[in-house]
C-alpha cells in the first residue's frame, strides 16, 4: 500500500492529491493552519472534482511526524528548505514543487548539503512539463530525425498572467497577499514560470557546462507591498546554438510554446493551444512536408503524469534523473545569474 504525504493544501497540493486518488490507498495532506485545510476540503477540492476523496486525511504539519513512501512539498518556495529538513527522516523519496527555493545562494547551497548528506535518498523537483506526452514527442522527433546537431535556435516562451493564479487561490484578495508578488520569496515570473528555463536546459540534455548568458533583461514592479519581476528575457549560447527564454505575467491570452529551428526544419510545440490540449507542428523543409501532432489532456492530467512518474520511481520502474533535483539546482543557478546580470 503506497502511503503519500502532500505538504501544502493550496491549488497545486489539491491537484497532486487528486492525481494520486487511484494510485495509492493513503494520502495525508498537511498545512500550517486549520483554515487552509478547511478551504482545501470544502472549497478547492469539491469545486474542482465534485466529490471529496475519503482516502485523504488532513493534519496540521507541525503535529505530523509519520513515515511515508513519498513526501511531496507543495508550499510557497521560501518554505521548501525548512519543510524538507523537518521531514528528512520520514521518507526516502521527496518531490519538491518548482521553483526549488527562493533565489539566493544560501538556500541553494543548503539543498546541495542535504543531497550530499543523504545520498541514499531520492530528491526530485516538479518540473512536470518534461513528462507531458507532447514534450516527449518533441524529443522523439528530434532524436528520430537526427536533428540535434543541426539545431541553431531554441526558443521557449511561458508568457502568462496572474489571473489564473488568483482564480485558483480565491483566499487572496490581490497578488500582494501572495508570495508571487515578491521575487525574493520565490515569486515573480522568472521563478513562477521557470518551466520555460527548465525546458530550455532539458533540450540541451541538462548539459549546462557550455552554456553562456548573452543577455538578461528583467523588468520589475515595485510598490509598497509588491516587488516582483513581471517580465524576464534571457538569452544564452551553447556551442553553435542560441537559446532564447521569455517568461512574464503580462500576456493574455497565454502563450506557452517551444520553437526549435535549424537547417531545413522548424518544430513548434504549443502548450494549451486549445483549452488544455497541446499541438506540435513539424516542418521538414527538405522534404517539403508539414506534420501536425495533437495531444488531448486536461489540467488534472498535468499532475497525473507527475503522480504516475513518482510511483514508478518508488517501484524502481523509471529513471529518476528526468526530474532530478540536480536539474532544478541548475535552473536556480541560471535564475541567480540572470538576476545578477540584470542588476
Amino acid at each position: 500500500m503506497l502511503k503519500i504525504k502532500v505538504i501544502g493544501s493550496g491549488s497545486a497540493g489539491n491537484h497532486i492529491a487528486y492525481a494520486f486518488r487511484n494510485l495509492c490507498n493513503s494520502i495525508t495532506m498537511t498545512d500550517k493552519d486549520l483554515k487552509s485545510l478547511k478551504i482545501s476540503k470544502k472549497e478547492i477540492y469539491i469545486n474542482r472534482y465534485k466529490k471529496w476523496n475519503k482516502n485523504i486525511s488532513l493534519k496540521l504539519e507541525k503535529l505530523d511526524d509519520d513515515n511515508y513512501d513519498i513526501i511531496i512539498i507543495s508550499s510557497p518556495p521560501n518554505t521548501h528548505l525548512k519543510l524538507l529538513k523537518k521531514n528528512i527522516k520520514n521518507s526516502n523519496l521527496f518531490m519538491i514543487e518548482k521553483p526549488l527555493c527562493e533565489p539566493n545562494l544560501k538556500s541553494i547551497n543548503e539543498f546541495k548539503k542535504i543531497i550530499k548528506k543523504y545520498k541514499n535518498k531520492t530528491f526530485l523537483c516538479g518540473y512536470n512539463h518534461r513528462l507531458f506526452p507532447s514534450t516527449k514527442k518533441l524529443i522523439e522527433i528530434i532524436k528520430r530525425n537526427k536533428l540535434k546537431k543541426n539545431i541553431h535556435t531554441i526558443e521557449v516562451n511561458f508568457k502568462e498572467n496572474t489571473s489564473g493564479f488568483l482564480k485558483a487561490h480565491k483566499w487572496f484578495d490581490s497578488l500582494a497577499d501572495s508570495y508571487l508578488s515578491k521575487t525574493v520569496l520565490g515569486g515573480g515570473s522568472l521563478l513562477e514560470h521557470s518551466h520555460a528555463l527548465n525546458l530550455g536546459q532539458f533540450l540541451l540534455d541538462d548539459n549546462l557546462k557550455q552554456l553562456k548568458m548573452l543577455r538578461s533583461n528583467i523588468n520589475f514592479l515595485k510598490s509598497k507591498n509588491e516587488h516582483y519581476d513581471y517580465d524576464a528575457k534571457l538569452d544564452f549560447v551553447s556551442g553553435s546554438k542560441l537559446i532564447k527564454i521569455q517568461q512574464n505575467f503580462t500576456t493574455l491570452p497565454v502563450e506557452k510554446n517551444i520553437k526549435v529551428s535549424g537547417k531545413n526544419f522548424n518544430i513548434e510545440l504549443i502548450y494549451n493551444y486549445k483549452n488544455n490540449d497541446d499541438k506540435i507542428i513539424y516542418i521538414d523543409k527538405k522534404l517539403k512536408k508539414i506534420k501536425n501532432f495533437y495531444f488531448n489532456k486536461t489540467r488534472p492530467d498535468d499532475f497525473l503524469y507527475e503522480a504516475i512518474f513518482l510511483k514508478e520511481v518508488f517501484l524502481n520502474k523509471n529513471k529518476k534523473n528526468i526530474l532530478s533535483i540536480q536539474n532544478a539546482l541548475g535552473t536556480m543557478e541560471l535564475i541567480l545569474a540572470g538576476l545578477k546580470k540584470t542588476n
